[in-house]
């Protein structure tokens, strides 16, 4: 049994008990009071047990006021006072046809309410028995004649009757109860998601009454809004602009699509309105949408589309592209070519390998698979990456250095994209982060984020660094300052990042030298 339940079960406890009270005074006014009343004169006996009757009953009521802990036991107590009673009450008024059973009717209906079945029952039945009894005893031995064998045992059956159907009755209704809690609980629990949702929702979204009165505002609606303070409710004062192109709304029913500048540093935005209610209960629902947004979704679906339209075309340039170069290289290979033709084979040759590199790297954007972020412990793979690397590309030891600032630095990131993304940062490092007539100095250094969980990795080289004019433009594609170059390279870095929810910037290293810096993101620690 939960709390809720057993706190129901000391409600009614207590109710019965007070209920007994009141049935307690009431007798004993009538047996000590009202003697012109009564069929006989109450004896001293009677007069006694009633006035014993109301202080227990008032005591079981103080008990069950200061002890909500055991309630059966509570009920079983003060069932079998009830009995007593009511036994004493059918002697004295003769029978259950005299209404003097209605006592025992009450408190068999009241256990079957807070006992289980099977205690419900053995009240029942000894409240049964009690009145078959009562009635054999006035008949048998005290000779009382009058008694009426037929209305004691069609009494004592409607009171098993009686117990089976209240019992019914409660555990339907606590069955009621049970699912009235339960879609209430699950009806609070989708109003608080549809909140939350709403919450977070990148659109702005009002309810305004008639009258321009703001009802509630999600945040994305208090940001474009200005930020207002929460005690400012009418849009005549904060958003006048959206206060007029409400109203136009309301007269016109028609929406004007141009962006609207509600106030100075916040993005234009775009309003739709709609009705929701009816009657005198009429609402407004103002959705804003931020201009800036718009445009960006455009941007990127405008992307997307030529994203794949690159793909295509490098797949169709890739044909023809291989006949020229094979064809170069059997005119490179013939002995009958004159010097200066063999000069424009040789430009032809390095022009193709360069759109080759374009072609490959397009390819390779598009064919991009979707990150899977694990929990990467940065020595293992640090220590696999440049093994790989050295092997794969013949660099020395003295030409890359590792420095890690703990040993125990984790990162949420795909480990295969971010070897990727590295290869490409450390290939250029070493190919143009160099002084003229120097060897390459590549430093790798990883290390905490401040005070911050996330890790950060570190790409240094000591060559001429990259001028700041340039700087800005070096994750664009297809920007690039080398003849021989894609432009490609830092700009998929950037994706495979991004798509790992990592950053990648360019830092100036102070007495010359370039630092690409990655941070990544920390991972997610168990509850």
């Amino acid at each position: 049994m939960n709390l809720k339940d057993h706190q129901q079960r000391w409600n009614e406890l207590i109710l019965l008990s007070l209920f007994r009270v009141f049935q307690a005074t009431a007798l004993m006014l009538m047996f000590v009071l009202s003697n012109n009343l009564l069929p006989s004169e109450p004896s001293r006996v009677m007069r006694w047990s009633s006035a014993i009757y109301l202080l227990t009953a008032i005591s079981l009521w103080v008990l069950a006021r200061r002890t909500p802990e055991r309630v059966t036991a509570q009920v079983l107590i003060g069932s079998a006072v009830d009995l007593a009673v009511a036994t004493m009450a059918l002697h004295y008024f003769r029978g259950p046809q005299s209404g003097a059973g209605i006592l025992l009717l009450i408190t068999v209906a009241m256990t079957a309410l807070l006992l289980t079945p099977r205690l419900a029952a053995i009240v029942a039945g000894a409240a049964a028995l009690i009145a078959m009894l009562e009635t054999a005893v006035s008949y048998f031995i005290l000779g009382d004649l009058t008694r009426n064998w037929g209305q004691a045992l069609f009494y004592g059956f409607a009171l098993l009757i009686v117990t089976s159907l209240i019992y019914w009755l409660g555990v339907r209704t606590q069955e009621s109860r049970a699912l009235a809690e339960q879609r209430g609980q699950d009806l609070l629990g989708l109003a608080e998601v549809n909140e939350l949702i709403i919450q977070r929702m990148r659109t702005g979204v009002l309810v305004v009454d008639l009258a321009g009165e703001v009802e509630r505002y999600n945040e994305a609606a208090w940001y474009l809004l200005g930020m207002p303070s929460p005690k400012e409710r009418n849009l005549s004062r904060f958003a006048r602009p959206l206060q007029v192109r409400l109203r136009e709304w309301l007269i016109q029913t028609t929406h004007n699509a141009e962006p609207l500048n509600i106030i100075s540093g916040v993005p234009p935005v775009i309003p739709r309105f709609a009705k929701i209610g009816t009657g005198d209960d009429v609402r407004v629902l103002i959705f804003l949408e931020d201009e800036s947004q718009l445009s960006r979704r455009a941007e990127e679906l405008t992307l997307t589309s030529l994203g794949r339209l690159s793909a295509s075309i490098a797949h169709e340039v890739r044909n023809p592209l291989g006949a020229i170069s094979n064809a170069a290289q059997l005119l490179e290979e013939s002995t009958e070519i004159p010097e200066i033709d063999r000069q424009l084979v040789t430009i032809i040759n390095g022009q193709c390998r360069r759109m080759n590199g374009i072609v490959e790297n397009v390819l390779q954007l598009s064919r991009r698979e979707r990150s899977r972020p694990e929990d990467v412990l940065l020595k293992d793979w640090v220590e696999e990456f440049l093994r790989a690397f050295r092997e794969s590309m013949s660099v020395n030891d003295d030409h890359v250095r590792v420095w890690q600032e703990k040993q125990s630095l984790r990162a949420l990131v795909d480990p295969s994209q971010l070897t990727q993304a590295c290869w490409n940062l450390l290939r250029n490092a070493l190919s143009y982060g160099r002084r003229e007539n120097q060897t390459p100095d590549v430093l790798i250094r990883i290390r905490q984020h401040g005070d911050q969980p996330a890790a950060i990795v570190e790409i240094i080289d000591r060559g001429p660094g990259i001028p700041p004019k340039l700087q800005e433009n070096l994750f664009q594609p297809f920007f690039t300052t080398r003849a021989d170059g894609t432009g490609l390279g830092l700009y998929i870095c950037k994706e495979l990042l991004e798509a790992n929810q990592a950053s990648i910037e360019y830092v100036s290293v102070q007495g010359g030298g370039s630092c690409f810096r990655i941070t990544l993101r920390a991972p997610v620690p168990f509850a």
